[in-house]
């Protein structure tokens, strides 16, 4: 009986409009013969006019039915057609946003004033934070900006009607934890006008990543060609030098002296190597240095290095003072602090024409966008450093300080390893207007921040 009763549904649902047309028409006919009976005055009474066989009544109601029922069937036909087309767009629709939805990337419709009108469920994921993201300003959601991003490629669309592209930030240019590629396209109107666009983003902070590996790994590469090929070329030719001058004096009578001076040139230039080795080691395991960092107590390696300092010069009269902050400091690095100090303190010792070699030590703690960071200043009385020569000492190739000085390798390993702490090193005049009187080397390493939980006494 309910089976029965649901196709009697399903018949009357599927064919309203034609039932419609034929209720009309028995309706017509009833209302046609009751009119009829009522105002005109016939013998017949209203059941036999119902049913007359008169031909111009039959005629007439004829066309009439006619008519109403042609309607109906019309009508069906076309809202049977229109909803055929409903359910067909429907299933388009819906396997367009199936579509939309699975692509891996990033996909958002904007109106001309960049208000994000529809977007798949990547991109909904990835800013979910910011869900629902329909109605919003794109530059709020996906830079986190107050206003309109400056390189915007959407506005670029906008204003010539065709693709443009970007690379920009994720989340935004202030707090940047990735990057994004970013391509836009033009919706257009019958009149070939823009109305809307279609931003397209992938994520390719790995691409990123490994273009910046790419790029280290190249100047590495760059770095250790030219090491090779003025360092420890450098290097032989003195030894070379000195040999071929030692041959000279060899049958020479009273040439003792020059045989080994020339000797001990020789020796020194070994060391030299020695350590350039030793240096670029360390320099072709940065990335090891990076996975040592952790929280490490400063004070103990900055005192192993003032007595690794005095062992090294026992002869030189150094006075050496520090000027503290704290007994313990704790800093985001490793062991590779002992490096840092014994190079620099070495420098000020090797670089000293005073009978008395001055050395102070300070530490105070900054703040620096939003960052804690220790500062370490190494003063000294030295032959100071130049303003030319002050940026170019910390950089790798720069071949002319390497061989003036001897300071370019040890100092650009210093850096390399700054920079893996995500720290800064600078150098400064003592006497701000006379670099002759000696230099300031200043290092920012990070602050663990557990310190600042416990210290009362640090100023910024």
């Amino acid at each position: 009986m309910t089976l029965n009763f649901n196709h009697l549904k399903k018949f009357i649902l599927s064919y309203s409009f034609i039932l419609i047309g034929v209720l009309l028409c028995i309706s017509f006919w009833i209302i046609e013969a009751l009119l009829h009976t009522s105002l005109f005055e016939i013998e017949d009474t209203f059941l036999e006019h119902l049913f007359t066989i008169d031909p111009h009544e039959l005629w007439m109601r004829s066309i009439a039915c006619s008519f109403l029922l042609f309607f109906g069937v019309i009508t069906h036909y076309y809202y049977r057609n229109r909803n055929k087309l409903i359910d067909e767009l429907e299933e388009k629709n819906k396997f367009i946003n199936n579509i939309f939805d699975s692509i891996q990337d990033g996909i958002s419709i904007l109106d001309l004033d960049l208000n994000i009108i529809q977007a798949n469920h990547w991109m909904e994921k990835m800013y979910e934070l910011d869900s629902p993201l329909i109605g919003k300003k794109c530059y709020s959601v996906y830079q986190k900006r107050i206003s309109k991003c400056p390189w915007c490629p959407s506005i670029k669309t906008i204003n010539t009607g065709k693709m443009h592209t970007e690379i920009v930030p994720y989340p935004s240019e202030n707090d940047i934890k990735g990057w994004i590629y970013v391509s836009t396209f033009p919706l257009m109107d019958e009149n070939n006008n823009v109305r809307s666009i279609i931003e397209y983003i992938k994520d390719i902070t790995e691409l990123k990543k490994i273009e910046n590996d790419f790029k280290d790994a190249f100047n590495r590469a760059e770095f250790y060609k030219d090491l090779f090929a003025h360092d420890f070329n450098n290097i032989l030719q003195n030894i070379l030098s000195s040999t071929e001058l030692s041959n000279l004096y060899l049958n020479k009578p009273n040439s003792e002296m020059k045989i080994t001076e020339f000797l001990s040139i020789i020796k020194n230039q070994v060391i030299i190597g020695s350590k350039l080795i030793s240096n670029v080691r360390k320099l072709s395991k940065l990335e090891e240095i990076k996975k040592s960092i952790q929280r490490i107590e400063l004070i103990r390696i900055l005192k192993k290095s003032v007595r690794t300092l005095k062992k090294s010069y026992p002869a030189k009269n150094i006075n050496l003072q520090m000027d503290l902050i704290n007994d313990k400091l704790y800093v985001r690095a490793n062991e590779l602090l002992n490096d840092i100090f014994v190079n620099i303190l070495t420098n000020a010792v090797k670089y000293n024409e005073n009978s008395v070699i001055e050395i102070i030590i300070k530490t105070s703690s900054v703040l620096q966008n939003g960052k804690c960071f220790l500062k370490l200043e190494f003063i000294d009385n030295g032959v100071g450093i130049d303003n030319i020569r002050k940026e170019k000492i910390f950089e790798r190739a720069y071949n002319e300080i390497r061989s003036v000085s001897g300071m370019g390798l040890g100092l650009s390993l210093v850096k390399s390893i700054i920079d893996s702490y995500d720290g800064q090193i600078w150098v400064e005049n003592r006497v701000s207007d006379d670099y002759s009187k000696g230099s300031d080397f200043v290092i920012l390493i990070p602050n663990d921040e557990e310190i600042f939980k416990y210290e009362e006494n640090i100023s910024f």
